[in-house]
């Protein structure tokens, strides 16, 4: 058995240990990994073909399909390994880029939820946080601050405000 890299929730929970507390959320966590085409024929499933029939629904046929999934679903026992995983190798691989970002994904996100504090520059976490993870494509959303210099700075931006932190 390989290690959790997952965080203890207690430890996330003490993001609010500074003066600024900012959140985030991976968009789509799961389904934006893309899986090795070796690996794909483990998340294979099977489906019986419908056809339309003339009331205006589907009836199943005999015809059974397989299908592979090209994108790491949710619920595998193993997603939140491999999501974590990538997190991780990614904040490995850019920590002389965004050091700050790259100490905070490991320690301060579970699964696809990010929560971190600051005394200050608040505004350089999310900044790194950002940019990091667009480095893969995994946009973050659904951002949280109590932070209103990096609420004004979004508002700016057209990003939506969730301020209850």
């Amino acid at each position: 058995m390989g290690p959790n890299l997952l965080p203890e929730i207690l430890s996330i929970l003490r993001f609010r240990l500074h003066k600024y507390a900012i959140l985030g959320d991976v968009s789509q966590a799961f389904l934006q990994i893309s899986l090795d085409p070796t690996d794909r024929d483990m998340t294979s499933f099977l489906w019986y073909r419908l056809v339309p029939n003339s009331q205006g629904s589907n009836d199943m046929t005999e015809d059974v399909m397989t299908y592979r999934f090209t994108r790491l679903p949710f619920g595998l026992t193993c997603s939140p390994f491999l999501l974590s995983a990538t997190i991780r190798t990614l904040a490995t691989m850019y920590h002389d880029t965004y050091p700050t970002a790259s100490a905070l994904m490991d320690r301060s996100t579970y699964m696809h939820d990010f929560a971190a504090s600051a005394s200050c520059d608040i505004i350089t976490i999310f900044s790194e946080i950002t940019s990091l993870m667009n480095t893969i494509h995994l946009p973050m959303y659904k951002w949280a601050t109590n932070s209103t210099h990096l609420q004004d700075i979004w508002r700016t931006k057209g990003l939506p405000l969730q301020t209850e932190t």
